[in-house]
């Protein structure tokens, strides 16, 4: 367990070791040989405005595009213009829902009702856009550190999905993103949590997130230095989502 004491409360982070962790996983990206890869699997290191802190933002397309060139264009689209949170944030959502949740009772936050929530301005339908790439249905990941849990957590929203198919709704969420191999587990909370449901940190638009209040028994037998924190702690969570780490950025040390 030799690196256990580069941390204050291993496996817990405080602000400065997660915004460390950020910086690691973010050089980790920018430095690993990729390749196609890079086309199709985009993180980007965030600020949020009013506090300063970090947190990390993946994008991926439900359905790429067979064309690698398209599939480019289509990923610069989705991220430009408005703080990586992805247009469907300013699309109008249901505040209905099935939640999965497990020793939330105490989770102020997990139970603030998502249905009380209304997206700021018009009242009126936007604009159809017509361009190749307007209506690419696709994943907004987002990693935050959770203020009590003291924990990574992940957040997700789906956006831009075919007519008739909601993007904020928990059978969205396991048809587009959830392994078969861990529909009947995440379910039943899983090893790491339940889907659950809450306003986005940042934007207190409705959105996903993985329950941290398991992550710690998930974490506390690994050993890693802060270089590698957010390696494991995604290959622990993100699977049962649809969000892995590309094998590339786990050779990167092997690289030099």
């Amino acid at each position: 367990m030799g690196h256990h004491d580069d941390y204050r409360q291993w496996p817990f982070l405080n602000q400065e070791e997660f915004e460390l962790a950020c910086a690691f996983f973010d050089q980790r990206y920018v430095r690993a040989k990729l390749g196609p890869t890079r086309k199709v699997f985009k993180i980007r290191s965030r600020r949020v405005a009013t506090t300063g802190n970090s947190y990390i933002e993946i994008l991926r397309l439900l359905q790429p595009p067979d064309d690698a060139d398209d599939l480019s264009r289509a990923l610069e689209m989705l991220g430009g213009g408005n703080g990586g949170l992805g247009r469907g944030h300013e699309e109008k959502m249901d505040g209905s829902m099935l939640i999965d949740s497990v020793d939330e009772d105490m989770d102020h936050e997990a139970l603030r009702p998502v249905s009380t929530i209304k997206d700021p301005g018009i009242d009126n339908e936007p604009l159809p856009q017509y361009t190749q790439y307007s209506h690419q249905p696709y994943v907004t990941y987002e990693i935050h550190l959770h203020p009590t849990y003291s924990m990574p957590t992940l957040w997700f929203t789906l956006h831009d999905l075919p007519m008739g198919e909601p993007t904020f709704d928990l059978e969205s969420v396991y048809r587009y993103l959830v392994p078969p191999e861990f529909k009947s587990k995440l379910r039943a909370a899983g090893i790491t949590g339940g889907v659950s449901a809450a306003p986005h940190p940042i934007t207190d638009v409705p959105a996903f997130f993985i329950h941290p209040c398991q992550t710690k028994e998930a974490m506390e037998n690994f050993d890693c230095p802060m270089e590698k924190y957010l390696m494991l702690w995604m290959g622990l969570v993100g699977g049962c989502v649809g969000l892995w780490v590309p094998p590339e950025m786990a050779q990167e040390d092997n690289s030099n």
